[in-house]
């Protein structure tokens, strides 16, 4: 049986990463491969603005296997033709189609030659259909183009939200996916049946009023959302001026996203000024230089899993993890387990949902609730790092309970340790109790009706 371009791919496919979108490969010259299909850092650019019609960031092609799809139909299509088969893996291993016998050793791989045979070897076995199914579920032959769809991060601002804060939250995470499935993003009614499916998970009722708002207005008021994103970009860039990013964060200069991050832990959120200011900071000196790229990803997932887990690290902790991740010398899901099994250990009551991928946050969002009413505090100003939400969390346990156990302080009792604050005295609630306690008196001593 003739070769056919759908075995080749998928042979090419599994030699490279074995079929991961997700795959990185090692750093070999300044440079590392992204993706399923292993294309090298410095072609991502190029390769995605000609083959998939908008330029993407190494980072935002791993993220997106639409663009993948679309680039290796595109140039490996195009040696094919060249080519033919063996000049084609030559090429895309080496660079060059003249080189499918050398058999001289390549840096962090086979040779040419073995590269070459390896890939038609496995092309011999394929047993598909004669087709390739790409990311967005259909059949592609040949070099036939692929339209793009959005990646994750695009997906996740259409629906109002970001993708970290959806991969912070398991029940989040999994009416995203269905989204994605279902292909909900690519309508406007798609857009409004997750905000209706959204409004009935646990996690929306326990977010705070800033979030709901920004997520609704999205979808009632998109022209004043728009505007508002417009008016808090300009002021957020000139505190990023402040800390020393200059005008980097200028839509379409670099860093990419970064700008659209602040904006966004500041409308939804409802960061301050002041911790958007720490925030960008922490951002600008990892080594003397702003921290970007694949370094600045890992060095924010770092601090919002601490954050929201109530822990904090010494820079050189952070510092020293970044360098690791990048390197390939540890792994991001090992740090997590590392922060989980901390934050485990300091808020013990809630051990097992923790380590099950809950953050502590959220599960302390029902006392952050109750502090922010009784004390008339906005809820972006309580965290767990407020010392009324850190002593309810790491509660000691009874003397009825077991040793290390832990102990889930009673939401009624929280209330009333919060009335003893002497910031409750000042607030509304404070003044309308002591009326209502003094109108009762009064009636007792039958001086009022």
């Amino acid at each position: 049986m003739a070769l056919t371009f759908e075995a080749f791919l998928w042979a090419l496919t599994q030699q490279e990463s074995g079929g991961n979108y997700r795959a990185v490969g090692v750093w070999v010259g300044g440079d590392r491969a992204y993706g399923r299909y292993q294309v090298m850092g410095a072609n991502v650019g190029p390769w995605t603005a000609k083959y998939y019609g908008r330029r993407l960031t190494p980072q935002e092609f791993l993220r997106n296997n639409a663009a993948q799809d679309a680039v290796v139909r595109g140039v490996l299509g195009g040696y094919v033709k060249k080519y033919g088969y063996r000049g084609a893996a030559s090429a895309w291993y080496s660079g060059n189609p003249n080189l499918h016998m050398s058999t001289r050793a390549q840096p962090g791989g086979p040779s040419i030659k073995g590269y070459v045979d390896s890939v038609m070897a496995r092309a011999g076995t394929y047993t598909g259909t004669g087709s390739v199914t790409g990311s967005g579920g259909t059949a592609h032959a040949g070099t036939d183009p692929v339209t793009p769809r959005l990646d994750m991060d695009e997906l996740a601002a259409s629906f109002g939200l970001s993708s970290a804060l959806i991969n912070s939250n398991k029940e989040l995470k999994a009416l995203f996916q269905r989204a994605v499935r279902e292909g909900w993003g690519d309508s406007p009614q798609g857009q409004a049946k997750f905000q209706a499916h959204l409004k009935n998970t646990k996690w929306w009722k326990t977010q705070p009023d800033s979030l709901r708002k920004y997520v609704t207005l999205k979808y009632t008021d998109p022209a004043t959302w728009t505007q508002n994103r417009k008016e808090a970009a300009h002021k957020l860039n000139a505190l990023a001026v402040q800390v020393g990013l200059g005008n980097q964060l200028k839509p379409g200069n670099f860093p990419t996203g970064l700008l659209d991050s602040a904006v966004y832990y500041s409308l939804a959120l409802g960061w301050s000024d002041q911790r958007i200011k720490d925030w960008f900071g922490a951002r600008v000196n990892l080594n003397g230089e702003f921290v970007g790229g694949e370094a600045g990803e890992a060095w924010d997932k770092l601090h919002e899993l601490t954050y929201l887990n109530g822990l904090q690290f010494s820079t050189t902790w952070m510092k020293n993890n970044t360098r690791s991740l990048i390197t390939g010398k540890t792994t991001m899901q090992t740090l997590e387990d590392y922060i989980r099994n901390t934050a485990a250990g300091r808020y013990s009551a809630y051990a097992e949902q923790i380590k099950a991928g809950m953050n502590v946050m959220d599960l302390a969002a029902p006392y952050i609730q109750s502090a922010a009413t009784i004390l008339e505090l906005p809820e972006s100003d309580v965290d767990l790092f407020n010392p009324h939400i850190a002593k309810a969390m790491t509660a000691k346990p009874g003397l009825d309970q077991p040793k290390g156990s832990g102990a889930q302080m009673p939401l009624w009792q929280f209330e009333n340790e919060l009335r003893n604050d002497p910031l409750w005295r000042k607030t509304n609630n404070a003044r309308e109790s002591m009326m209502s306690v003094a109108r009762q008196v009064a009636k007792d001593f039958g001086l009022a009706y």
